[in-house]
Parts: structure tokens; C-alpha cells; sequence
């Protein structure tokens, strides 16, 4: 039998001192009421309730269940009430993990105010080097670079592939910048690394697509390398627009070639926020990822 819902129906019965009562404020029908509660001190092996024509009331062995029972009832109804407002709003312990770069440029500074518009939500942030996180027991959301290709996740894009060309002012003024790609042997130009391969460049002009090998005093596998490299003025440089767009915005780095679509070979990922595909989604997830799009689109890097 279903001990739970005989026991809530008994608690009811003691509450209202009626099974009649008792039975319809719970869906059921008198007789069905008194079968589940027969039903229940059979499997207790103990009379729960004396009963009269014109009264109910709890036996001394009733008594005793009733406070032990009704206690634990109102403890299960309220963990059940926040499980489901858990899962109606935002509240608890967020589990964020990020690439280390994203992360600190942009997961953070939006903290403040989801903090302020959310209160109840604890964000635990984990930073990584990782590219292609995948999320894993214990992690809400992940945000990585690249799209997963697994049926089993959701991808929410949140910076754009863009690569912007540019350098420091300081750079710009020792060296003019480059009018077209053929400029480009003139210049210190900072490469990733991939490899023991040469830095190549891809350019899509309206003449087609054009790949340019370029050279200079730097490469690296981190675009943070880069970036410091750039604003010390050692030279030019492919970044994420995300990674430089508080630079551009500062002055302390200045574009070139703006009107050609260029990028590093083999780096063209979009950034994206990604959770496990679930019909029921935490709320607190689904708060942060539409935060932090917005505060991206105000960062013109979304």
C-alpha cells in the first residue's frame, strides 16, 4: 500500500475529525477513505482511530503517530515547496565553469549585477585553460569555445567568431598600418602557434580567399600572451573581438583593415554557454546565461 498518502489521509482525519471530510478534501470518496485507513492499521498492526456514528478520534497509539507523523509531513511538504521554487526561480548554488581568458574579461564584471538582480544565487565559478569544455556532474554550465556537436547539450552563443587586426597606438606611430594584406611583410605580426607550422593569416576579399604567412618576434598558444604583447606595442595582431573590444573601446588598441574579413588559420569559434539538454532546466541557469548575453551585447562582443 502507499504508506505516504494513508498517512496524509489519517493526519487528516485527526485534523477534521472526520473521514468523510477528510477523504473528500483529498479526492476521495468516504468508502474509499475508510478501506485506506482499515488498510493502514492492518499494515501497522495497530488501531489507529476510534470510531463511533457520530464521531472519529485517535486511538493512544494514533495520538502518538499523529505528532511524530505530522511533524515529518510538514518538514517533507516544505522541502518539496523549495525543491520547486528552486526550479521555478532563481535560487542556490550556480556551478559555472569558464574558459580562464572569457572568464576574466567578461563572465566576471557581469557578477555584480546578476548578484544584485539575484540575490539567492551563489555563483561558484571554476576558471580552466580547457577550449572545448564539456559539462560534467556536478557543473551547471559551461562556457567554452565552439559549438558541441552532442545531441545531449544546448548551446546558447554568446560572442561572435570576429577577429579584429590591431595594435597599439605607440605601434601605429613607429609603423602605419597596413592598407591590404600585401603590407603585411613590413610588419611585427604576433601569431598563434599551432604547431610547428608557419603563422598564416586567411584574408576573404571580394576576389576570393587569400592566405598570407606572416612573421614576427612573437607567437604563442594564448591569446592573453597576445594581447599583453600588443599593448606594449611589439606589434599587430589576429584577436577575438571579445578579447580586445574594452581595448578598441579605450584607445589603448586601434584597428586596421576593418574592412576585410581576416582570421588566423584554424581559429574561427564562437564562444557559447552551454548545459545539459534537460526539459527542466534550472531556472538559475537559464537567469545567468540571459544576463550575461545582454551584458555581451552592451559589451558589443554577443
Amino acid at each position: 500500500m502507499d504508506r505516504l498518502s494513508a498517512l496524509r489521509l489519517f493526519i487528516r482525519v485527526v485534523d477534521t475529525g472526520s473521514i468523510t471530510g477528510a477523504g473528500r478534501s483529498l479526492g476521495m470518496s468516504s468508502t474509499a477513505a475508510s478501506k485506506r485507513l482499515q488498510d493502514l492499521e492492518s499494515d501497522l498492526r495497530v488501531r489507529l482511530l476510534d470510531r463511533t456514528t457520530r464521531s472519529v478520534s485517535a486511538t493512544e497509539a494514533g495520538r502518538h503517530l499523529y505528532e511524530r507523523v505530522s511533524v515529518l509531513l510538514d518538514e517533507l511538504d516544505g522541502a518539496l515547496r523549495q525543491a520547486g521554487d528552486l526550479q521555478s526561480r532563481p535560487a542556490g548554488v550556480l556551478r559555472v565553469t569558464a574558459r580562464r581568458s572569457f572568464g576574466m574579461l567578461h563572465v566576471l564584471p557581469a557578477l555584480p549585477a546578476f548578484r544584485e538582480a539575484y540575490p539567492d544565487v551563489e555563483i561558484d565559478l571554476t576558471l580552466t585553460e580547457i577550449v572545448e569544455i564539456a559539462p560534467t556532474r556536478g557543473v551547471d554550465l559551461v562556457i567554452r569555445l565552439g559549438e558541441p556537436v552532442e545531441k545531449s547539450l544546448v548551446a546558447h552563443r554568446l560572442a561572435s567568431a570576429e577577429r579584429v587586426m590591431c595594435a597599439s597606438p605607440a605601434y601605429f606611430a613607429k609603423f602605419p598600418p597596413p592598407v591590404g594584406p600585401d603590407d603585411l611583410d613590413r610588419h611585427a605580426c604576433l601569431g598563434y602557434r599551432r604547431d610547428f607550422e608557419p603563422s598564416v593569416w586567411v584574408f576573404e576579399t571580394a576576389s576570393g580567399r587569400r592566405e598570407v604567412t606572416v612573421a614576427g618576434p612573437l607567437r604563442s598558444n594564448s591569446g592573453e600572451a597576445l594581447r599583453a604583447a600588443l599593448l606594449d606595442g611589439i606589434g599587430l595582431a589576429l584577436l577575438p573581438r571579445w578579447m580586445v573590444a574594452g581595448d578598441l573601446r579605450a584607445g589603448t588598441l586601434v584597428r586596421c583593415l576593418n574592412d576585410i574579413a581576416c582570421y588566423p588559420e584554424g581559429y574561427r569559434e564562437e564562444i557559447y554557454a552551454v548545459h545539459a539538454r534537460n526539459p527542466m532546466v534550472p531556472a538559475k541557469t537559464l537567469a545567468f546565461v540571459t544576463h550575461l548575453q545582454a551584458f555581451l551585447a552592451e559589451s558589443d562582443v554577443l
